[in-house]
């Protein structure tokens, strides 16, 4: 994973979506102007009459998250704008909302405004603006009609994680691997190496903490771990034989077993005997210095040590299966792949970004899919979006790679890069780890909660009560920090009395009649 893409996540704790409208009003323009900046082309043109016949171009707005670069402003109201006028009369502008401006998006959708918007968002943070209408609402025969290069990019199970009750509500962008994130650990085998151990020699869970050890002895200030908080997913077969659970949270409150993929069961995660062995785990781990108080007060510090290179592992990431280095690292570090169980590969969601239309934007969401599927119809168009102007914002170097000249994102490749259309250099990458990379999903289980939302209306003051509990009282315990037996029996108390085991229930019920439907 390369450092660009990490400095971009380590940002964002909750984010939202990215897609929609046309067609803005001056009061519409005014209200994201002030909540953002603007990069736009000429004024929408829709309420115009046509002239000689000529139909007026569509207007469709973007809300993107960080900032404009200069280069962003001068191409996307230049030669980007420019080309997709020409090419599918549509007027397009670009503003920007900080990253973490959850709050700005959902103000701007609710006032009903037309744009569309990034689409990253928690479990949680989904079923609300799902049941709060906030999304257009799209079908299958619409892509199938407005967009099959984007279908061809994609495959068959496209909108397996972007569908609720039977309705498209999220555009997937990009095409890659997606599956078992944060099964496995990017490890520093250069590290490991110092001290006498590699990757391939470690095949059990003893065989990873004394490899772990033997660092730490070696090395006392060098940060062990980047993200405690993904430890469940890693340890699921120390957890439990024969499961998978399907949220990356050691603090959820209801969770399934993904391996077992006909049942309906809703396990109350936190007064569970899994639950409990996770937290011993944890406490182990502190006590042996390779989870640290900074991993829950500080996270985006143990983050950025990995990406400074001071760190000796991170969760997820299996493009290291071929690519054992961030693109401006020395060439004397390693990173490797480590994945202790033998769980058949899972798929949380089979996208990593998606793009979503505001509900505002319904009468322009086959406008939208029209662009998308531009974006994807060759490679032409996919790296003009992504990468701007050949020649004067990036070149091919001798590895058939792109290599960019400016660093403005215009619409990022982290979020839209298809493999398929910019295929993984076998010139640098050695060829066989780039075949087991490519076909690392080919016989991956989906999450049989895929489609569900859960609808926290029923127990919305519960919820509020138990997330407040868990983000003081019960991290501290999943993070090994504060001690399992003698704190958690009273938090475990309180978590009854606001509400859980009636929040437990309801998502039970809910659960049962998705599959029951399925």
């Amino acid at each position: 994973m390369g450092k660009r893409f990490l400095a971009i996540l380590l940002g964002v704790s909750l984010a939202a979506f990215v897609l929609t409208g046309c067609g803005n009003t001056a009061a519409e323009q005014t209200s994201a102007s002030e909540s953002g900046q603007e990069v736009s082309g000429s004024e929408s043109t829709q309420d115009k009459e046509s002239s000689e016949g000529n139909i007026a171009p569509v207007s469709l707005r973007f809300v993107m998250y960080g900032e404009a670069g200069a280069r962003d402003s001068e191409f996307l109201k230049g030669e980007f704008h420019d080309r997709v006028l020409e090419e599918l009369n549509m007027e397009v502008s670009v503003d920007y909302v900080p990253w973490g401006g959850t709050d700005q998006i959902a103000t701007m959708i609710a006032s009903g405004e037309k744009f569309a918007f990034f689409s990253g968002i928690t479990a949680p943070g989904f079923s609300s603006w799902v049941s709060s209408g906030y999304f257009a609402k799209m079908d299958e025969e619409m892509f199938k009609r407005l967009a099959p290069n984007y279908l061809e990019q994609r495959g068959d199970s496209c909108f397996d994680c972007a569908t609720y009750k039977g309705d498209i509500v999220l555009i997937p962008a990009g095409q890659n691997v997606y599956g078992s994130m944060y099964d496995n650990l990017n490890v520093r085998n250069d590290i490991l190496n110092e001290v006498g151990w590699d990757v391939s020699r470690i095949k059990t869970y003893d065989d990873l903490v004394a490899a772990f050890t033997a660092v730490h002895e070696a090395k006392p200030d060098l940060p062990i771990l980047a993200d405690a908080g993904k430890l469940i997913r890693f340890l699921d077969s120390v957890i439990a034989e024969n499961a998978i659970f399907d949220e990356p949270s050691p603090c959820e409150l209801a969770v399934v077993n993904v391996l077992d993929q006909e049942s309906d069961e809703v396990i109350n995660w936190l007064e569970s005997e899994y639950f409990e062995k996770l937290c011993k785990l944890a406490e182990d781990w502190y006590a042996r210095g390779f989870i640290t108080t900074e991993n829950l007060t500080d996270p985006a510090s143990m983050s950025a040590a990995w990406t400074a290179d001071n760190c000796l592992a991170t969760f997820g990431g299996t493009p290291s299966l071929y690519s054992h280095r961030n693109a401006d690292d020395p060439e004397t570090l390693d990173i490797e792949y480590l994945k202790l169980d033998n769980n058949p590969v899972f798929i949380t969601k089979n996208y990593d970004w998606a793009w979503a239309i505001s509900s505002a934007a319904q009468d322009q969401a086959e406008d939208y899919i029209r662009f998308i599927d531009w974006m994807y119809a060759n490679q032409e168009n996919h790296l003009f979006a992504m990468y701007g102007v050949e020649g004067k914002d990036w070149n091919w170097n001798e590895d058939g790679e792109v290599e960019r000249t400016v660093t403005d994102a215009f619409f990022p490749d982290w979020m839209h890069k298809s493999l398929k259309l910019l295929p993984i250099s076998e010139t640098k990458y050695d060829k066989a780890e780039v075949e087991v990379y490519m076909n690392y999903d080919e016989d991956a289980i989906m999450n049989k909660k895929t489609g569900f939302a859960f609808d926290n209306s029923a127990v919305a003051t519960e919820e509020a009560l138990l997330l407040a509990i868990v983000q003081e009282k019960v991290k501290p315990i999943a993070y090994g920090i504060s001690n399992y037996e003698e704190e958690f029996p009273a938090v475990l108390e309180e978590l009854k009395a606001a509400g859980l085991d009636k929040y437990v229930e309801e998502y039970q019920r809910q659960f049962s009649e998705f599959m029951a439907g399925k």
